[in-house]
């Protein structure tokens, strides 16, 4: 190769790298990462996060509920795969940035769901701003006990993901990988042992890893006046939401479940009726 093709080659590669650097997913302003562990007020931060002016903020309920996001949860199950080692399918490459942008690149900010995957996309979004909500663990421990108790049957891992499937609500079958994945349990039987030293290990993590100046720790309790400051907005006139407790929990994962199956027996009985799996906009 002459001198003058190995100018254009060096020209073509440095064009390329440039239009690699600055494309929307390299040049895309990260998400909000609210990394609190699920049921710690999730739903009440997505709620005074969009008075904020954050309309599209990401909850682990939407993605369940939603027909049109169930294209996220293959996403999720890929990440599961690619964060926890201590599950069957961990296949050791950390999910990058471009990655996560895949699911996450047009959300103003994340939450819930989210949170499991506090050690990917921490080092993914090194620049994003963190918000971290802790509630005492003696509060905390029996709500998510509730969250992870159907991964600790094997019969209702079977029949949630076979349900999943067949209705084309996608959840359980991730849901099962995470919850395991994150309490680090050996198997997922142990999820419930493991639950409250994963708990402190994660907020442990966030505030050791985040720095000061890009975390706010944060309760609800506080208000408006810290998040406000935080994210340089002014404060509401409204008040502080505060949605989604135990009860209302229970009453939207069955309203979630009898959907599904009734899903799940109609395409299993006339599978002319099942619609194609919802692929990304």
């Amino acid at each position: 190769m002459d001198n003058q093709e190995k100018t254009v080659d060096s020209s073509s590669q440095s064009e390329k790298d440039k239009e690699s650097t600055t494309s929307p997913k390299a040049t895309r302003p990260p998400p909000i990462l609210c990394l609190g562990a699920p049921r710690n007020g999730s739903a009440s931060l997505m709620k005074a996060l969009q008075i904020l002016g954050y309309p599209k903020v990401h909850h682990g309920w939407e993605a369940a509920e939603l027909e049109e996001l169930q294209w996220q949860w293959p996403i999720f199950d890929r990440a599961a795969d690619a964060t926890f080692t201590n599950i069957p399918t961990y296949r050791g490459k950390p999910f990058s940035r471009e990655e996560w942008d895949e699911v996450f690149g047009d959300y103003d900010a994340v939450s819930d769901v989210a949170s499991f995957f506090a050690e990917s996309l921490i080092p993914a979004y090194p620049d994003a701003k963190v918000i971290l909500i802790e509630r005492d663990i003696e509060k905390w421990f029996p709500s998510m006990h509730i969250v992870v108790k159907s991964s600790t049957s094997p019969f209702q891992r079977k029949l949630g993901a076979k349900v999943g499937d067949l209705s084309g609500f996608l959840s359980p079958r991730p849901c099962n990988k995470l919850h395991q994945g994150w309490t680090r349990a050996p198997s997922p039987d142990d999820i419930i042992e493991y639950l409250e030293p994963a708990y402190v290990r994660h907020n442990k993590y966030i505030r050791d890893t985040v720095p000061k100046e890009q975390l706010l720790d944060f309760k609800l309790a506080d208000g408006w006046e810290p998040l406000c400051q935080f994210l340089g907005k002014e404060v509401p006139d409204v008040p502080f939401p505060h949605v989604n407790d135990s009860k209302e929990y229970a009453e939207r994962s069955k309203r979630l479940g009898n959907k599904m199956i009734k899903l799940a027996l109609r395409n299993l009985i006339f599978p002319c009726l099942r619609p194609e799996p919802v692929t990304k906009p």
